[in-house]
């Protein structure tokens, strides 16, 4: 695993005190997520869309911010995420946009790679964790949401800025790499005042985001091999 992406998860889970480490962060699908990263980076049309569809996941990620919240209870500090992910969506869209000349402008499925598998991801943890709570409660659900998909963040990303780099695109991950570390630490602290949320609830729930990350992972690298 890459130095700097075992550091930031040391770091988040050094926050977490009583949240338990996920076996299924060091699972074998990261590997094979890692190895799909370097594969579909050798060809840039595909690569392309692959940005596209990350793009495509930070902008939902705001979208469940804002659909979470009545407008009465939207502080500075949510706004402050939701401008967060916007603003990675639009890094992510700049960057494919660059590797694919221009051709890849919306979130059509021609314009993405396993866009559909991608959506399917997203929301199998949002709906996951409002099934587990078991009654109606949008702010802790979107706690939950995004502390599994921002530890996947912080797992992924800081190796995917070295791959990016690789290919000739340095430094367009650095900031939100950061941005999301400092978030997932934040997200982290707010779960741990909600007293009802057991370690056995959240290890359940990494579970399901673990298989759920698998199958993602599948489903890109047979759509790559299929591709190319």
């Amino acid at each position: 695993m890459n130095t700097q992406s075992t550091s930031s998860l040391k770091s988040a889970d050094e926050s977490m005190r009583s949240i338990p480490e996920s076996s299924e962060l060091k699972s074998p699908s990261v590997l094979e997520f890692y190895d799909f990263l370097r594969e579909i980076a050798k060809t840039p049309h595909l690569h392309a869309r692959f940005l596209n569809t990350l793009s495509l996941l930070e902008y939902m990620g705001s979208r469940k911010i804002l659909k979470s919240q009545r407008a009465e209870s939207i502080t500075l500090e949510l706004l402050s995420h939701t401008a967060e992910e916007i603003r990675h969506a639009q890094t992510f869209k700049k960057l494919a946009l660059k590797v694919g000349e221009g051709k890849v402008e919306s979130y059509a499925q021609e314009h993405l790679f396993c866009g559909a598998e991608a959506a399917a991801y997203f929301q199998t943890i949002d709906q996951s964790a409002a099934q587990h709570l078991g009654h109606p409660d949008p702010w802790t659900n979107y706690l939950l949401t995004t502390l599994l998909i921002e530890e996947r963040a912080n797992q992924i990303y800081p190796f995917y800025e070295d791959v990016l780099a690789s290919v000739g695109y340095p430094g367009h991950l650095k900031l939100i790499v950061r941005e999301e570390n400092s978030h997932l630490q934040d997200i982290t602290a707010r779960i741990e005042e909600i007293t009802p949320l057991t370690p056995a609830l959240l290890t359940e729930l990494r579970a399901i985001e673990g298989a759920a990350f698998t199958r993602f992972t599948a489903s890109l690298r047979k759509e790559l091999s299929r591709a190319r």
